[in-house]
């Protein structure tokens, strides 16, 4: 799927005390959900602040949160001792962004290190990653 623009997929895992009350509260869509920790999710523009703060404080430690919209790609990552950064993919910040995804993730840092590619090979991601934001098809 790809989102209009300004709206935003995430795919949500680590946070299982957030209930789906409050993501349909926050004005957020569920899409797809793969077993009890996973889930799709649509999140409209006018959504994206409070769904941040739901994710800010629900997200376990040593997990990361992403949205991804054709314009952006905004990464909220709580740290194992419980801080958040929060970054927009930019030049700047990939090489840190990509540290933090293999630290977290488990997976080498040369595998994480082309973002792009890294969630164009997840099929909830392919699409927008693709069309627009250059990552190569697999």
């Amino acid at each position: 799927m790809i989102p209009q623009s300004r709206e935003y997929l995430s795919l949500l895992m680590g946070a299982p005390s957030l209930s789906m009350t409050a993501l349909r509260e926050a004005g957020v869509e569920v899409l797809e959900r793969y077993g009890e920790n996973l889930l799709g999710l649509l999140v409209p523009s006018d959504s994206v602040s409070a769904y941040k703060e739901l994710v800010r404080d629900c997200l376990q430690p040593g997990f990361w949160n992403d949205l991804v919209s054709p314009e952006e790609i905004i990464f909220i990552f709580k740290l194992r001792d419980g801080a958040v950064r929060e970054y927009v993919l930019d030049d700047e910040n990939r090489a840190e962004i990509s540290a933090l995804c293999s630290e977290l993730n488990g997976d080498p840092l040369y595998k994480t290190s082309d973002l792009l590619n890294y969630f164009a090979a997840n099929s909830f991601y392919r699409d927008v990653m693709v069309e627009h934001h250059g990552a190569e098809p697999r």
